[in-house]
C-alpha cells in the first residue's frame, strides 16, 4: 500500500510490517521516514541492523531478482540467539523487474520476525509510470512510502513539527517566513533550525524577527561552512572577508557558524567511538571529511578548542573573535594548525570574599 511521509506514523501504530519500501524526490523526509522505521523496530525489541548496498547490476538500471536471493534467504534464517532482525537495502537506482516485486510479495504474504526496508535513491514520475511501481502500490502488505517534495502548506506543518522535535515552538508566521526563506529546500530549513536548537534555549520561541535576522548572510556562512568541510582555505578567505565588508560579521553569526562545526565535530567524534551511530544523511559526507582529515586526537583536540572559543561568549575569556573563528576554520579545513590556548587570554575572576 502507498503512504506518504505524513502518514506514516499512524501506519507504524498498527505494528511492524514485514516489508518497507522508501523512494521520492525529498533526501530529508526519505532519511526521516527511515529512522522512523528504525527507532519503531528497536521499539519492538529488534536488536540486529544490518545494511547492505545494492547495485543495478544490469545496464538497464533494474534490479534483479537474483541478486535479491541472499537478502531474502538472511530474513528467513532464525538468528542462534534468538533476536530479530531488520535489513536495510540501499539501493543506487529506483527500478525492480518482476521477479523482485514477486518476492516481496511472497515474502510479506507470510508471518516474518524479520523486517526488511529498502531504500530507493530516487523516485521520479517516469517511475511511476512502470508496472513495478504500480504493483508496490497495490499490495496489500509491502508499505511504500512516497516522500516527494512538499507543498508550501505542509511544508509549513513539517516545519512547526520539526522544531517542536527539536525543543522549540515555531510560530505559524515564522514558519512561513522560513518557508519562504529556504524556496522550499527542506535541507536548508532543517539546518536553519538545527542551529536555533544548539543557539537557544530548550523551550524557546522561534518568532518572525528571528527569521529575519536568518537573512542571506545566513546562506552565505552555509557556503562558509561547505569551504570548511572540503578544505578550501581560499573560500573561506574570501566569504568571511566579504561578510566583513558588509558588516554582518557579528557575535550572532560567529556564534552559529561556531555551533555549526561543533555539531559535525561532535558527530564525527560519536562516529569514531562508535560505528554504528546514526549520521544524519546530510551530514556524511562532512563527517567522514573530518574523521579522515584529522583522524581521532584531531577531531578531540577541535572539539576542545571549540569549547575554548565558545568560551568568549560565555565571558571567560578575551581575545579578536574574527581572527580566532579564521585560524579554527582553517584549522579544521586542515590547512593549518591551530593552538587557541596562545592567541587569546583567559580572564581573571576574583572570587575574593570581602
Amino acid at each position: 500500500m502507498q503512504v506518504f511521509s505524513n502518514q506514516l506514523a499512524e501506519v507504524l501504530k498498527e505494528g511492524l510490517k514485514p516489508v518497507y519500501v522508501t523512494g521520492g524526490s525529498e533526501a530529508v523526509l526519505e532519511e526521516e521516514a527511515s529512522r522512523e522505521i528504525l527507532e519503531t523496530a528497536q521499539t519492538a525489541g529488534i536488536e540486529d541492523h544490518e545494511i547492505h548496498r545494492l547495485d543495478s547490476g544490469s545496464s538497464r538500471g533494474r534490479a534483479k531478482a537474483m541478486e535479491w536471493g541472499g537478502i531474502f534467504d538472511e530474513l528467513s534464517e532464525s538468528s542462534l540467539f534468538g533476536t530479530r532482525k531488520l535489513v536495510e537495502v540501499r539501493m543506487r537506482t529506483a527500478a525492480f523487474d518482476d521477479g523482485a516485486v514477486a518476492a516481496f510479495e511472497t515474502y510479506s504474504a507470510e508471518p516474518a520476525s524479520n523486517v526488511l526496508l529498502v531504500r530507493l535513491a530516487g523516485l521520479d514520475y517516469r517511475d511511476k509510470r512502470k508496472k513495478w511501481y504500480g504493483q508496490l502500490r497495490s499490495s496489500k502488505n509491502v508499505v511504500f512510502i512516497v516522500v516527494d517534495e512538499l507543498n508550501r502548506e505542509h511544508s509549513i506543518h513539517w516545519l512547526q513539527s520539526k522544531a517542536t522535535s527539536l525543543g522549540l515552538k515555531l510560530t505559524k508566521q515564522a514558519a512561513e517566513k522560513l518557508s519562504d526563506y529556504s524556496e522550499g529546500n527542506l535541507l536548508a530549513a532543517r539546518q536553519e533550525l538545527d542551529k536555533f536548537q544548539i543557539i537557544l534555549d530548550e523551550g524557546a520561541t522561534v518568532d518572525v524577527d528571528d527569521i529575519d535576522l536568518a537573512d542571506a548572510s545566513n546562506a552565505e556562512m552555509l557556503e562558509v561552512i561547505d569551504a570548511v568541510f572540503s578544505g578550501n582555505a581560499a573560500q573561506i578567505s574570501r566569504k568571511l572577508d566579504g561578510l566583513s565588508n558588509q558588516g554582518r560579521s557579528s557575535s550572532r553569526h560567529e556564534l552559529g557558524t561556531l555551533a555549526m562545526v561543533t555539531q559535525v565535530l561532535t558527530l564525527a567524534h560519536a562516529k569514531l567511538m562508535d560505528s554504528g551511530s546514526t549520521i544524519p544523511g546530510y551530514q556524511r559526507r562532512r563527517v567522514d571529511a573530518l574523521i579522515s582529515r584529522h583522524g581521532q586526537a584531531g577531531v578531540e583536540k577541535l572539539l576542545m578548542e571549540c569549547a575554548q572559543f565558545n568560551s568568549m561568549f560565555l565571558g571567560m575569556a578575551r581575545g579578536d573573535a574574527a581572527n580566532l573563528l579564521r585560524n579554527l576554520l582553517f584549522a579544521i579545513a586542515g590547512v593549518q594548525g591551530s593552538n587557541l590556548e596562545n592567541e587569546y587570554e583567559w580572564r581573571v575572576i576574583d572570587r575574593t570574599i570581602n
